[in-house]
Parts: C-alpha cells; sequence; structure tokens
C-alpha cells in the first residue's frame, strides 16, 4: 500500500495525539472536508513556502510542426476499446482513446502497477482503472471531491520513484510553474515509468488557468524533466473549441464537432494527409501527451 510522505522534506507521517505529523520537520496536517462531505488529508502544505532549484540553458529547440510525423501511435492503433461517451456515462471520465490505448498496455505489462490520477476531479479516472485490473491507483488533486488526499502538484506527497504511470488529464493549464510540476512528476516516477497527460490551447482562460500550451512547449517540459517524448496528439479540434470558448456556441458541440470532421477531411483532399495531420497540431483545442521517464542504465 502506498503511503505519503510529508511534501516538505520527504519525512514519515506518524499519528501524535490524533493529528498527522511529520516525524522529522514536526509539520502537523490537518483533515479538510470536502464538498460531498468526506474529509481527507490535506497535504498542500498552504502558505508554506518551497526552495527549488531549475537548472537550464538558453537558447532551446522546441519541437517546430514539421516534425509531428514520428506521433500518431496511439491515435492510428487498431484496438477494441470503449468509447469516450460510454466511459464518460460509466465513470464520469474523459479519456480519449489515445489514453486508453497507453493505459491498455501497461495493464498488459503490469496490471499490478502503481498509478498516481493527479488532479483527479470527481474520481472518474480511479473508477475506470479499477474497473479494468488495476489495484493500487492512488487519486489526488487540490481541492476536488475525489481526491483521497489533497496535494500540490509542485510538490507531491510521495517518496521518488513510487508510480509505474501518473495520470493527470486537462490538467496542465492549471499548474502554476509546470517546470516545477513537471520536475516533481519525474521524481515520483520509477525508471521506466510513463507519464499520461493533457491541457489546453485554445480553450478559453478559465477558472485558475495559468498557461495554454503548444506541442513544442510540452516537449520542452518533457525534456526539461528528463522524460522522453513518445507521443503527442491533438484533442478537440479549433472549430467546436473556438465555438464554445470564444462565441459561447457550447450547446451546439456536437455539430461543430462534425463541422471540424468535414474541414479535416477537406484538408487531406486538397493537401495530403500530413498536411492535415500538421494542421492540427498547429491548431488543437487542446494536446495529450506521453512521456517516459528513461530506464537505469
Amino acid at each position: 500500500m502506498i503511503k505519503p510522505r510529508c511534501p516538505l522534506d520527504g519525512g514519515k507521517l506518524i499519528e501524535v495525539n490524533g493529528n498527522t505529523a511529520c516525524e522529522s520537520c514536526n509539520t502537523i496536517f490537518p483533515k479538510v472536508e470536502l464538498a460531498n462531505g468526506r474529509h481527507v488529508l490535506d497535504l498542500r502544505c498552504l502558505d508554506r513556502p518551497t526552495e527549488v532549484t531549475l537548472t537550464f540553458t538558453i537558447p532551446q529547440t522546441p519541437l517546430q510542426s514539421g516534425q509531428v510525423d514520428r506521433f500518431g501511435a496511439a491515435t492510428n492503433a487498431d484496438f477494441r476499446h470503449p468509447s469516450r461517451e460510454k466511459i464518460r456515462k460509466l465513470y464520469g471520465t474523459k479519456l480519449q482513446k489515445e489514453f486508453l490505448y497507453y493505459i491498455d498496455t501497461l495493464l498488459d505489462r503490469a496490471g499490478t502497477a502503481a498509478v498516481l490520477d493527479l488532479g483527479c476531479g470527481s474520481g472518474g479516472n480511479k473508477k475506470y482503472l479499477e474497473s479494468i485490473g488495476f489495484q493500487n491507483v492512488i487519486s489526488v488533486d487540490y481541492m476536488a471531491p475525489g481526491a483521497e488526499y489533497l496535494v500540490d502538484a509542485h510538490r507531491l506527497p510521495f517518496a521518488p520513484g513510487t508510480f509505474d504511470l501518473v495520470l493527470t488529464t486537462a490538467t496542465l493549464e492549471h499548474f502554476y510553474n509546470p517546470y516545477i510540476a513537471f520536475k516533481e512528476i519525474s521524481r515520483v516516477l520509477k525508471h521506466g515509468g510513463i507519464l499520461l497527460a493533457s491541457g489546453s490551447f485554445w480553450e478559453s482562460w478559465h477558472g485558475n488557468s495559468c498557461f495554454h500550451f503548444t506541442p513544442g512547449g510540452l516537449d520542452l517540459l518533457c525534456r526539461s524533466a528528463g522524460l522522453e517524448l513518445i507521443d503527442l496528439w491533438p484533442g478537440w479540434g479549433f472549430i467546436p473549441s473556438v465555438a464554445s470558448h470564444a462565441l459561447g456556441l457550447g450547446r451546439f458541440k456536437r455539430v461543430t464537432y462534425l463541422l471540424q470532421g468535414l474541414f479535416d477531411f477537406t484538408v487531406s483532399i486538397l493537401l495530403g494527409r500530413d498536411a492535415s495531420k500538421r494542421h492540427k497540431f498547429k491548431t488543437g483545442g487542446s494536446f495529450g501527451l506521453c512521456a517516459q521517464k528513461p530506464e537505469t542504465t
């Protein structure tokens, strides 16, 4: 069973007079009531500063639009999987085909894999993962009702090399320092472990979203954290995204998806499949990625 550690110094958490505290720094962690009435351990360390060192060089060379030909393994894969609509109805999650593909690959390789669902929302991802055989899934969030622990993605309360998979969907734009968050994700991943993540590009500024990402930016984030970008894919297209977020036409989403499909088909016919693919990467409403922490040498 995976147990959290102190997010400040990595110390062991112990019970002291009915409270949870760090054995080494003596920080006491309270329990917080969520919207659904559950009480969970708050490991966010609100208002507690942390010093982090980031090392980088300039200039960097981000991924260019003409370099996307190597991506598409999951998008083009022919494998049986439930539809996104069915999964959303049953489990309350919006996992795309590409996520399902890599989750299925990991399940075949290691059904007992340790999984961190970071930014779990209502907990739908965990429900789905457990339904297909994963037995060791931890759901965490900053404040959502599905969380087992409240955490800050920039100082995760877990030991290095804990997880085989970190799954974080529709969250990247909410990291207030994505370089630090990716560094933390890499730290808690095992060598050979996988990151499956997604974030917005064309969506409107929403909630506490801070950064919206291009494929080039996602590539830089992975490299900065020592992760190898294995695959990348665009989410919903620019037509439904702009229609919903700029024009307020969300109720016509089904129509805008059909228009997007027609646009993509037309570009493919007129300019070729490669040109259509590059256009999708230039204008996707969101992007998903699969990255891997290298095996030990």
